[in-house]
């Protein structure tokens, strides 16, 4: 199947990596891998293949996991612009006798237009979130019979119950419409000299209207209940246009009823806020004039109506209190940076009613307002009269309008006909198109233009022509009404569905069921309820899809297979189409099995959907496809019926592997537990056998006995053996079995080691097994007699994982220090205790194995007769059991008797110890451990000296020596043992300070007799040893050395290094003890003693300089003759007078570097050259017969390979000639300085001379002739002999190679002296030199010496190519300057000549020239300018040049053409178009000062020319970039 093949695919990937680690490491040699370290390596990889199993079932992608990361394509929003609506407006009758349309307003029963002939149409039309607009019923036409002249309607708005309508219009005047009774309830004429552009109701009978002036006022209406006729109490002006146009008001009501706009945010908008209403509300009025804004106790909220007013450069928000003569400032929103200068802002608020009295900052009291300008949109909170901003963003288009839809939602409506839905913190969840195809945003929306930017340009105004209520959006458009709806959950599903997009549908629906609930309005808030409400959609939806696929399905089976007939068809059917049906089928499952485990419906899943799939035949693959959701731990538990399906399938696949794995990722307590028990023990899943007991029971036991059960009538080496053996061994270390499953509480490690030793010591039940017959013969047959049987070794080397004196302590544990007492009390009783459970073990098995007998019992497994029967133990196997009870024996945790100690004894010493082959040491230290812990009373020590004799124990010999009191025996002893000496020295230490009168001088002249042998066993031990005792015997002990050169050697060096370097290396010592492993046992006075050790440089003593003074001499001459390489290191180290002394035992041991040296300290430097220059022949000599042999014995084709100057010098022979070559170069160098120059060269030339003589008989053995060999066959151009003489001419050709290439050496070699020699000696001194030596031979023979010296001084080629370079540089500089400046382009600050202050932009007939300073000229401005004017300005601006010549501060008045003053801008106003704030120096640069060239500067200095203007010169730059000087 396609998902197993991705899986497949995944794990390989991940195994390929670990096969090359695994390759990488495979090429070093292994040491053999026991049984149990395969066993554990297998359940190991098995865990890292299911874990990557995992990840590639993890990997594949869930049928549902990541559809939802965009918005789906359709189901969101409904935009309809056929309605009734929209086919009225489109009739030609309905045009003509009512105009076009002009402004909307809505409420939730009514959808009301305004009409450009001044009529009002109302729609009755009920609100409801579930379903779309009923817009069929009949439309109420409303318009003023009595008007002569019919002005368009300019704004609209419902009173908050909707039976009041304020109708504005064109010329002014407002008509308030009773909407029941159909007619004008009252007409205002006056109040407003412009068109009426924006109307609201704050209250029910309060209303705010503003017409294109800017005037502001506020109407009062009343009934009179009587004859039910509306009135006008009173009109209030609030703001009168003369400081700042309203352009809209924006009020926040409790009720939202009636729609409002849309929504935008920018980065950059700011809020300013002032200290009082009246510096930024300069326009308002009605404060002095004592006017109240409401009937008292006619308004519910008795603390007045908060209100929005939006002008050109703020938004002014505030509070118009109830009975208070004055109006509370509360926040100014300033336009944000970024906005385009006119541009007109959208505001929308959100009323939310307080449920409770809760904090202020509770959800449920918070109303929100947005505002939208140009492209910049700000979200805020307004709690306790403060506006808090809650976040801001910018848009990709400037904003149209703005609305909030419910509570959680934006609607914004951009200039590219596009409807964004936003939440509150910026994030965009949806948006749409609303412009038809082919029509621009212009046929789409309606605008009015009654307001004008500052710069007298209209600005279009949307406000008007949006509305909002609920979750539906109305666009009114020049011939349409464009209702664009936010549809309900249901129906959006139900669109998907409808365009095949199934899985964006469910998705929707699992995001529905998570609580995402954005942008849905018809569902509730809590999580719980949403549930419990679209729970009935969610099973419809699943059922319905896997319905329409399995008839899909179906179809295209039956119409493949329809001609062979309905029985067999499917038999008979293609693979292909198999393997694509069971794709399909799969896809479904995933579907169904992720849906179901989203929405926690698996009783669905297991029975509806389940049977669905076995009644297409696929239950297969229904069951395959629960794996990958099993192993993310997305479905924890199967019903019954479903495990064995499940187990049977996969069992049939040959997978059981895979089932085990689906078992370990389960949670237990929710399965059938005793059939899958059944299950596991049917198939052989032990691993999930083991879990469920251990996991879901804390049964640690009966997992044992199950395996143990299986290795009745199993073979030897069995699996099942290993796997249990790997389990106990995890249990005693405290881990959790199959690894990776964590670990096992700490608090119940100790009691699960002992519940399973004590099965394991256990009487065997299974009566009828051949290892318990053969085993009963002893006597008893535990449990652990099979595991012994299997594998000796690994059997007990898991046994002592459970007796491990290691703290368990997993990393979750933490310790409290409370209860650490209690913690120590328990920790002794679970050692008692283990010791108990040890001593018992060590019983059982010295019983199984008769080690208290004189021969140990043998055990035979099966019948005699047959071929498969076994005697146990072998040999190995009683090693392994010797090594096992020893082990317990000597660390105090169990005992035995004398026999059983006998065994072990004799064992150990024997020569067939199977751990000990390659070292007895560590089989040494096991018999020492015994001596340490067994009485001496226990032990026949004539028996026991006997058998370590014969074994070499030197140390064990020496204990018993020393326990009879047989001193110099032990010392014997000690002293022959050469792997670890450090021990005769610690015996001769501590009976130094026990033995007393005869007996200690007795000794002691034993050890002074023995100190040259005690220096040969260790140096650096003995000379510890003379500091702690002997110091006093010191003539005593050097008498001693007479007769050994070497110790008396190797005592000196020691005390030199003391005297030299103040510490001895003891590394050599402790390295020998960390290679064989010994570490385990040390005891307590080796370890004194090795600290002793450490603590030497502390504890020399200064009175040893003088004894190393006389010992000098003596030591010099040693170690001529013992270590001649570290005589010169030596003197170089040591400072001593006696030089000639020490020069001439140099030249008796034939050191002649350390005689160099010495002679050279003499001041003899010639005579020192002359020792270092010995035997320079016969070096040179091995040198080139070394060279030679290796050309001539190596093919023709690798002659290339060494033939190489580099190549030849690695070689060994070339070593001494190379040290020579540079300590003879040293010397001279160090001794030129302090000679005079005639033997300086003197110097320098005799070693000129010794290197140039092999080279000059190189010279004259070019030619092969001399040696009688002239091959008479030719040879080709390229090298490759011919002729008779073939094999000749190849000997020929090798020896000529080999010339070359020691003619080029030796070349470099005198190179190499005359590199050294040129700062001491004249270079025409050197080149006469060589002209004498070298006059008689060719130049061609010299050449390279000739080279090697001259190129030393290429200096002054260097110096002409970074001249060279600098000089590109430079030119490319200024050349970079020169394309900048005329790449430029200017922009002017304002579109008038600055000459004669007419517009450059409508004037054709001349060019127009802009300064980089931003100010622009007519070209014939200027030239009538310059004719009138003293002045010249053809290089720079008129202005700028007379500004900066006139050195008043004054700010003249500019004088233009007509005749009228011009005064400059003042600072807060702002220029039009763009103000380069970076041309400082325009000035400067309108002068027409040009920069010089660097080339042209230096040529002019060359020139000396005068008349060069300093000021003008840019500084020359002497450093060029960096990135152009890679070469240099």
């Amino acid at each position: 199947m396609k998902s197993e093949r991705i899986i497949d695919k995944v794990i390989e990937e991940t195994l390929e990596i670990s096969r090359m680690a695994v390759k990488k490491t495979e090429k070093k040699p292994k040491a053999p891998i026991k049984p149990l370290e395969w066993a554990e390596e297998l359940e190991k990889s098995h865990a890292s293949f299911v874990q990557h199993w995992e990840e590639g079932a993890a990997a594949q992608r869930m049928r549902l996991e990541g559809i939802g990361k965009g918005q789906p394509a359709i189901g969101y929003m409904q935009i309809e612009v056929d309605n009734p609506i929209t086919r009225a407006m489109a009739s030609p009758s309905f045009r003509q006798e009512h105009g076009s349309p002009q402004v909307l307003a809505v409420h939730r029963s009514y959808i009301a237009m305004g009409m450009s002939n001044g009529s009002v149409i109302i729609i009755p039309s009920k609100y409801s979130s579930n379903q779309a607009d009923d817009t069929d019923a009949k439309m109420l036409f409303f318009w003023n019979q009595g008007e002569k002249t019919q002005s368009p309607v300019t704004a609209m708005c419902f009173n908050p119950q909707g039976d009041l309508l304020l109708v504005g219009y064109g010329d002014g005047h407002m008509t308030i419409w009773d909407v029941q009774k159909a007619t004008a309830a009252k007409v205002i004429y006056g109040e407003h000299t412009g068109a009426v552009v924006h109307v609201c109701f704050i209250h029910q009978c309060k209303a705010i209207t503003g017409d294109s002036k800017g005037l502001v006022l506020l109407h009062t209406f009343s009934i009179i209940p009587v004859i039910n006729r509306l009135t006008v109490k009173g009109i209030q002006r609030l703001f009168d246009g003369h400081t700042g146009i309203v352009l809209s008001a924006c009020p926040l009501l409790a009720d939202d009823s009636f729609g409002s706009g849309n929504s935008s945010m920018p980065d950059s908008l700011t809020t300013s806020s002032s200290g009082g209403h009246g510096s930024m509300m300069g326009g308002v009025v009605g404060v002095d004039s004592r006017w109240k804004f409401f009937n008292e106790g006619s308004s519910p909220m008795e603390d007045g109506v908060t209100v929005m007013f939006i002008m050109h450069q703020h938004a002014l928000v505030v509070r118009l209190r109830t009975n208070i003569d004055h109006v509370d400032h509360i926040e100014t929103f300033s336009r944000p940076e970024g906005a385009r200068e006119g541009s007109i802002a959208y505001a929308a608020w959100k009323y939310t009613s307080s449920l409770s009295h809760s904090s202020p900052t509770d959800e449920d009291r918070v109303s929100w307002l947005v505002l939208a300008w140009d492209r910049q949109v700000q979200v805020s909170k307004f709690v306790k009269s403060k506006m808090i901003k809650h976040n801001d963003w910018k848009l990709d288009s400037v904003a149209v309008g703005v609305a909030w839809l419910k509570d959680k939602m934006l609607a914004v409506l951009n200039l590219r006909g596009q409807l964004c839905l936003f939440s509150k913190d910026g994030s965009e969840l949806r948006r749409t198109i609303f412009i038809l195809d082919g029509l621009v945003l212009e046929d789409s929306i309606l605008y009015h233009t009654h307001f004008s930017n500052r710069f007298g340009n209209p600005e279009r105004h949307f406000n008007n022509s949006v509305a909002v209520r609920g979750a539906t959006v109305y666009i009114l458009g020049p011939s349409f009404l464009t209702v664009s709806r936010l549809l309900p959950w249901k129906e959006r599903i139900e669109a998907l569905k409808r365009a095949g997009d199934w899985m964006g549908a469910m998705d929707m629906a699992m995001k529905l069921y998570d609580g995402h609930t954005q942008g849905v309005v018809d569902l509730p808030s809590k999580v719980d309820s949403i549930r419990e409400a679209i729970m009935p959609g969610l099973l419809e939806l699943l059922l319905s899809y896997i319905d329409y696929v399995f008839e899909y399905i179906s179809i295209a089976l039956s119409n493949h297979t329809g001609k062979r007939g309905a029985a067999d068809g499917l038999i008979n059917a293609d693979r292909s189409l198999l393997t694509e049906r069971e794709e399909e089928y799969a896809r479904v499952g995933g579907v169904a099995v992720e849906f179901c485990v989203h929405i926690g419906r698996n009783d669905i899943l297991f029975d509806t959907v389940f049977s669905k799939f076995v009644a297409a035949q696929s239950g297969g693959v229904f069951l395959e496809a629960l794996e990958p959701y099993i192993l993310k731990d997305m479905l924890g538990s199967l019903p019954p019926e479903i495990m064995q399906a499940l187990v049977e399938h996969y069992s049939g696949k040959g997978w059981l592997q895979r089932v085990e794995q689906c078992i370990l990722h389960m949670d237990i307590p929710s399965l059938d537990f005793n059939q899958v028990v059944r299950l596991c023990r049917e198939h052989g899943l032990y691993g999930a056998l083991i879990y469920l007991f251990n996991q879901g029971l804390n049964d640690f036991r009966t997992p044992l006995e199950e395996l143990l059960y299986v290795l009745q009538n199993a073979t030897r080496k069995d699996a099942t053996c290993y796997r249990m053996l790997v389990y106990l061994k995890y249990c005693f270390q405290g881990l959790a079995f199959p690894p990776g499953h964590g670990i096992i509480p700490r608090a119940q490690v100790h009691s699960v080691r002992r519940e399973l030793v004590q099965f394991m010591l256990e009487e065997s039940k299974m009566l009828t097994s051949e290892v318990f017959k053969g085993f009963s013969s002893s006597g008893k047959c535990p449990n652990i007699c099979y595991l012994l049987w299997m594998d000796t070794e690994a059997t007990l080397e898991v046994v002592k994982c459970a007796f491990a004196q290691e703290n368990f302590q997993p990393t979750s544990y933490t310790p409290d220090a409370s209860v650490s007492k209690d913690e120590d009390d328990t920790n002794i009783e679970r050692t008692d205790s283990q010791n108990v459970l040890v001593q018992s073990l060590v019983d059982t098995i010295i019983h199984i194995t008769g080690l208290e007998n004189e021969a140990i019992h043998s055990v035979l497994v099966g019948t005699a007769e047959s071929e498969e029967s076994e005697t146990w133990p072998s040999v190995k196997d009683f090693g392994y059991i010797i090594e096992f009870v020893s082990f317990y024996i000597s660390n105090k945790r169990a005992r035995s008797s004398q026999r059983v100690l006998k065994h072990i004894l004799k064992y150990f010493t024997s020569s067939s110890t199977p751990s000990y082959n390659d070292n007895n040491v560590l089989a040494q230290k096991e018999v020492l451990q015994l001596f340490n812990v067994v009485p001496h009373t226990d032990w026949n020590s004539d028996y026991v000296l006997h058998l370590c004799l014969d074994a070499h124990f030197h140390q064990a010999c020496g204990r018993i020596y020393t326990a009879r009191n047989q001193n110099l025996s032990a010392l014997d002893s000690y002293m022959k043992d050469r792997v670890e000496p450090y021990h005769a020295f610690i015996f001769i230490n501590r009976k130094l300070f026990q033995l007393a009168d005869d007996e200690a001088l007795s000794f002691r002249s034993t050890v002074i007799f023995r100190f040259a042998e005690l220096v040969n066993l260790s140096r650096e031990c003995a000379f510890v040893l003379f500091l702690d005792h002997f110091q006093n015997e010191i003539q005593q002990i050097l008498s001693e050395f007479h007769s050994d050169n070497r110790s008396h050697f190797l005592f000196l060096k020691t005390a030199m290094e003391v005297h030299l370097s103040g510490k001895l290396d003891f590394s050599s010592l402790t390295a020998q003890d960390n290679e064989i492993g010994a570490r385990h046992y040390l005891s307590g006075e080796l370890e004194d003693y090795l600290q002793r050790l450490s603590n030497v440089p502390k504890l020399f003593d200064r009175n040893l300089v003088s004894m190393i003074d006389e010992l000098f001499e003596p030591y010099l001459k040693l170690l001529c003759q013992y270590e001649p390489r570290s005589v010169l290191k030596f003197l170089e180290t040591y400072e001593s007078n006696r030089l000639d002394g020490c020069l001439q035992s140099c030249l008796d041991y034939g050191v002649t570097d350390a005689a160099a040296f010495l002679q050279e300290r003499r001041g003899y430097v010639r005579s020192a050259l002359t020792l270092v220059l010995a035997g320079l022949d016969e070096k040179i000599s091995q040198f080139i017969t070394s060279l030679e042999n290796a050309f001539s014995h190596i093919s023709p084709k690798r002659i290339s390979e060494i033939e190489q100057p580099a190549i030849v010098l690695k070689m060994s022979e070339a070593h001494p000639v190379l040290d020579t070559l540079r300590s003879s170069i040293g010397l001279c160098q160090r001794n030129s300085q302090r000679s005079d120059p005639e033997k300086s060269q003197s110097l320098w030339f005799q070693l000129l001379d010794s290197f140039s003589e092999p080279l000059k008989k190189l010279y004259g053995s070019k030619d092969v002739n001399g040696k009688g060999c002239r091959s008479e066959g030719g040879e080709t151009t390229n090298g490759h002999p011919t002729g008779k003489g073939f094999s000749q001419q190849m000997v020929i050709s090798a020896y000529e190679r080999c010339l070359n290439t020691l003619w080029r050496v030796f070349s470099q070699f005198v190179g190499e002296i005359i590199e050294a020699m040129a700062g001491y000696i004249p270079l025409p001194t050197i080149m006469s030199k060589l002209l004498a030596d070298n006059g008689s031979q060719e130049f061609g023979d010299f050449k390279l010496v000739i080279h090697r010296m001259l190129s030393m001084y290429h200096y002054e080629k260097i110096i002409l190519e970074t001249t060279k370079s600098v000089i590109e540089d430079d030119s490319f500089y200024t050349l970079s300057l020169l394309k900048r400046g005329v790449c430029h382009g200017f922009a002017p600050h304002t579109f008038v000549c600055c000459a004669c202050s007419c517009s450059v932009s409508k004037v054709v007939t001349s060019a127009v020239r802009v300064f980089s300073c931003g100010h622009a000229t007519h070209l014939h401005c200027e030239s009538e300018q310059s004719k009138s004017s003293s002045e010249d300005f053809k290089d720079g601006c008129s202005v700028c040049l007379l500004t900066s010549d006139t050195q008043t501060g004054k700010k003249s008045p500019i004088i233009s053409k007509n005749g009228l003053p011009k005064y400059p801008m003042v600072e807060n106003e702002v220029a039009y178009g763009v103000y380069n704030n970076n041309e400082t120096h325009h000035v400067e640069r309108s002068r027409g000062l040009q920069q010089m060239s660097r080339f042209e500067i230096l040529g002019g200095l060359q020139k000396a020319q005068k008349s060069l203007h300093i000021e003008t010169v840019p500084p020359l730059k002497l450093s060029p970039p960096a990135i152009y000087h890679e070469k240099i």
